[in-house]
């Protein structure tokens, strides 16, 4: 008996440590646009086809017509949780510090800022 519960005990801790490790905000850079856009990699086919100009117009466009806003990254595309925030910064370089899923691929905004090149930014993993 003595066994099992320290085994419990262990199974439970480690459960812990990586729900903390798996909460803690972590800031990454890339662009916001449309889902569509990102899901196609280029603007100029939603250009020709909305007849919009540029990738902020056209994002704005195709979030209004049912899409989500997103970050592009290095590392992938993450659906942003505050969609008002993301709509400021429509076809801009961004920084974003929250909460990223990787499996899921979302985030948990906690601060969305303009991209400052000097800054220094930390990747996910």
């Amino acid at each position: 008996m003595k066994k099992s519960y320290v085994a419990g005990c262990a199974v439970l801790l480690t459960l812990l440590v990586s729900s903390f490790a798996a909460a803690q905000t972590q800031s990454i850079s890339g662009k916001v646009t449309a889902s569509q856009i990102a899901s196609t990699g280029s603007i100029g086919v939603w250009e020709k086809h909305l007849n919009c100009h540029g990738e902020a117009d056209c994002a704005r466009t195709l979030v209004r017509a049912g899409g989500k806003y997103v970050l592009m990254t290095s590392k992938g595309t993450y659906e942003l949780s505050d969609q008002v925030k993301a709509a400021q910064f429509a076809g801009q370089g961004v920084t974003v510090a929250g909460n990223f899923n990787t499996s899921k691929k979302t985030v948990a905004v906690a601060d969305m800022e303009p991209y400052n090149s000097s800054a220094v930014s930390a990747g996910v993993q």
